[in-house]
């Protein structure tokens, strides 16, 4: 690739031989970053006849740029820009780390995800992109209270080690909460995590191999695809309706593909807010119980329904093979990480042991608030003071959707959680109209982040637990004007002569 490299104006008769010429421009040239790490070079014949030297000269060269340690040569192969840059000069600060780091491209969805945490803190954005909980619902008075009945009570034991598997009392409470839902029935088998986010982490490390066949629902939780992606899994996307996982298409994929695992949300799912019927939920569980797969059950939006009973859990009916993950993120507060693992058999054990190398045990603390707050009943009554609250939210974007989006989407109400999965009628680019979105001052998740197979449709997560109802209703109208100029735009660029 000598291209890149001006071997133009060489002195054969200057004080300064042409091997070290040869060196000096190479090696300027890998600095400034116009050959890039791994690139392989001209080999030795083209080089000399490129630059009109002798072999031996191109040969010299090489072997003194290896030496200072900017290329390395493999016989057969032939000789390429090193990974790692040669020692650091303390004038590029921190610059040689980014050859020493291993090769990790930025998905698409941490891309997004950044921009989303980034963005919402700007002025004049209205974020439709982030479903935390509203922090104007956190119950901090009863967190302060139990917070300093634990010291008094507890003394130092409330900041002291614990088992990998949690405190006792917590499990304790999460088991009777598991056997009201039917997600479990017993302290032993409950691990706590911090957070749903290192449950789903923790299953996938402890279940998959590079290579394993994974199924999700299409779309879903963008950390089921981070953890399995991390896992070098194969992913599969199912599709979704209104009635939750499509199980025929999943027979479908069992038919053709050895699946180790189906991961998914059975009620009020993330990010359509629907649930897993009677009827595919009884199927899904027959079909990991023939089949000897494992199935991931998330349930951290299932408390935070707005319409109808919350399903039996999956786990009540296949619990040798389900794997249930849930927190108090979504219904107390993110900040807490109090999260979950319900499981038994030889994957608890491994589980734990997995849990044990991540971090010891989950932060001490607020495993003892957890479980206070759940023993008082505090919990239940927290999910009946915000659900009406996330009610009408939902309701105000609805119908700010029909007001200024009329006829130019579709969507199914969900009966919970804090998203709206909105599919538009007539298909734009996903990446434009997300960067036309912002400069209008409103943000959204693309489609694209939360599927696992690229679509020819356009689909928008929107979250609506953070805004007021007036800002719901501005973002729409927002994202309305900025759908309408990209659409302008496209048109003019259609008709615009090609030059």
């Amino acid at each position: 690739m000598s291209y890149k490299v001006d071997l133009s104006g060489l002195k054969r008769d200057g004080e300064v031989s042409l091997t070290q010429q040869l060196v000096d421009r190479f090696a300027a040239a890998i600095d400034a970053e116009q050959l890039d790490p791994g690139e392989k070079l001209p080999t030795t014949r083209a080089l000399s006849a490129e630059a009109g030297i002798n072999h031996l000269t191109a040969a010299r060269a090489y072997r003194r740029l290896a030496e200072l340690g900017y290329v390395t040569a493999t016989v057969g192969r032939g000789t390429f820009v090193r990974t790692l840059a040669p020692a650091a000069d303390e004038r590029h600060g921190d610059d040689w780390q980014v050859y020493a780091l291993p090769d990790r491209p930025v998905t698409y969805a941490e891309q997004v995800t950044g921009d989303a945490f980034r963005l919402a803190n700007e002025p004049g954005m209205l974020s439709l992109s982030t479903g935390w909980p509203s922090p104007r619902l956190y119950p901090t008075e009863d967190l302060a209270r139990i917070s300093a009945d634990v010291f008094r009570e507890e003394g130092g034991n409330a900041i002291s080690y614990l088992t990998a598997e949690g405190l006792l009392d917590l499990r304790e409470q999460l088991a009777r909460h598991g056997a009201e839902h039917g997600y479990a029935a017993d302290a032993d088998e409950i691990i706590v995590t911090s957070g749903a986010r290192q449950a789903i982490d923790l299953v996938v490390r402890t279940l998959t191999e590079p290579g394993d066949v994974a199924v999700v629902e299409s779309p879903t939780f963008v950390g089921f695809l981070s953890s399995l992606r991390a896992a070098g899994a194969r992913i599969i996307g199912v599709p979704v309706d209104e009635n939750g996982l499509d199980v025929d298409a999943l027979e479908r994929v069992l038919a053709r593909h050895e699946v180790k695992l189906c991961a998914l949300q059975t009620s009020c799912q993330n990010p359509t807010g629907r649930d897993l019927s009677p009827e595919r939920l009884r199927r899904l569980a027959e079909l990991a119980m023939e089949r000897n797969f494992f199935v991931i059950e998330d349930g951290v939006y299932a408390d935070l329904r707005f319409e109808g009973e919350r399903p039996q859990a999956l786990r009540s009916l296949a619990p040798g093979h389900v794997i249930y993950v849930d927190s108090l993120s979504k219904t107390v507060g993110g900040g807490l990480r109090v999260g979950w693992i319900a499981a038994r058999g030889p994957v608890y054990e491994r589980l734990a042991a997995l849990k044990l190398e991540s971090d010891f045990h989950t932060a001490t603390l607020p495993q003892h608030i957890a479980a206070r707050f759940l023993a008082e009943d505090l919990h239940r009554r927290q999910v009946e003071r915000t659900l009406p609250f996330y009610r009408e939210r939902r309701d105000v974007l609805i119908e700010a959707l029909e007001h200024h989006l009329a006829g130019e989407y579709r969507v199914n109400t969900p009966q919970g959680g804090h998203h709206v999965w909105v599919t538009l009628a007539r298909p734009l680019s996903e990446r434009e109209l997300y960067r036309e979105a912002a400069r209008h001052g409103v943000t959204f998740t693309p489609g694209g982040v939360v599927t696992a197979e690229r679509h020819s449709q356009t689909s928008l997560r929107l979250s609506f637990s953070l805004l007021d109802p007036a800002e719901l209703d501005e973002g729409v109208r927002r994202l309305a004007r900025a759908m309408r100029q990209l659409r302008r735009t496209v048109r003019q660029g259609a008709t615009m002569p090609l030059s």
